[in-house]
């Protein structure tokens, strides 16, 4: 099924331009995400005073990035939602030359799998440090405990997804619920750590596996037709499009990884399609036509460049993120 994306018009009422509710939705993808990083911290450098936030959602890499915007924007503050999601991609970025070494020899090993066989290893088998050391810089930059009082009936809402691993059922946690485990859920690639265990029987891992990132609960989250979004914009990570077949096997590999990947994020998509066309059917008080528009990242990226840390490769990537919002913005700004 061929999908449009709506073309970039604004409305007027009265001869001015009508404000719009925007919910952005962040899909996920490890180091790929500082793309999202970058796109985001454009977007609030903008004043965009025709547009509202009124929520976020992500998954993985992306709901660190919704989460850290999220948290500036409870407290008023859109620079320090710039300054946190600079400060966190800098903590993540490998520099130091042991970090250095060690991330090299992980990416590349990575980039060996469908050439040489490797075993694999079990997260179970050794300490979790990586969780550890995530743990801390989300508690470095987010105050959780803070997040319940911050939270208000005006507030953004935040929607952040993950999977239970043994019943399947995919998990969206919200606002003043959301803590450093449920955002650790959210993160959880069982390639590389354990699954989180969250209450007495909640085993879950990464949002990946389940809606990336959440869309149809945006229109869940605001009952009335006249609070939803207006509009959903998307930061996609995963490219739609590839301008070669893969033959190669380890390119084999990285296509299969990046459908997979979008397969949530058409399905819920088509979904928010599907609400509109039935529209003249529903009732007017709690259904709207909402448009989709998307800011995607195109290059052609390994999977293994998501587990990539240098320095050199996150600031190119943020400042990517930072063009291709500077182009939609572009975009917007036609009458």
């Amino acid at each position: 099924m061929t999908r449009r994306w709506a073309p970039l018009i604004m409305t007027f009422v009265d001869g001015e331009r009508e404000t719009k509710r925007i919910a952005i939705a962040c899909q996920g993808g490890g180091s790929h995400s500082a793309f999202t990083a970058g796109v985001l911290k454009r977007l609030l450098v903008e004043k965009l005073e025709r547009y509202e936030i009124v929520a976020l959602s992500g998954t993985s890499g992306g709901a660190i990035c919704a989460l850290l915007v999220w948290y500036a924007l409870l407290r008023g503050d859109r620079k320090e939602a710039v300054r946190l999601l600079d400060s966190f991609w800098e903590s993540v970025s490998a520099d130091s030359p042991a970090e250095r070494a060690l991330n090299d020899l992980f990416v590349g090993g990575n980039r060996l799998q469908g050439i040489v066989s490797f075993p694999q290893v079990t997260p179970y088998l050794y300490p979790e440090w990586g969780k550890e050391r995530l743990k801390e810089m989300l508690e470095e930059f987010v105050a959780f405990e803070e997040i319940e009082g911050l939270v208000t009936a005006s507030s953004p809402k935040l929607l952040v997804g993950a999977v239970e691993v043994r019943t399947g059922e995919f998990e969206v946690f919200r606002d003043a619920e959301i803590t450093v485990e449920k955002m650790l859920a959210s993160c959880a690639l069982p390639m590389l750590f354990r699954a989180v265990r969250i209450g007495e029987d909640g085993v879950y891992w990464d949002g990946l596996f389940s809606q990336n990132p959440p869309i149809r609960d945006f229109m869940k989250e605001f009952p009335d037709a006249s609070t939803k979004p207006d509009e959903i914009w998307l930061i996609q990570i995963n490219p739609q499009r590839r301008k070669h077949e893969p033959m190669a096997m380890v390119d084999i590999l990285d296509r299969r990884e990046e459908l997979a990947g979008n397969l949530s994020l058409h399905q819920e998509i088509d979904f928010l399609y599907e609400i509109n066309g039935l529209l003249p059917y529903l009732p007017k008080d709690r259904y709207k036509f909402i448009e989709a528009r998307r800011i995607e990242m195109t290059r052609d990226l390994d999977a293994a460049s998501k587990l990539e840390r240098r320095p050199s490769f996150i600031r190119e990537m943020m400042a990517y993120g930072e063009e291709q919002a500077e182009e939609f913005l572009e975009g917007l700004s036609q009458r």
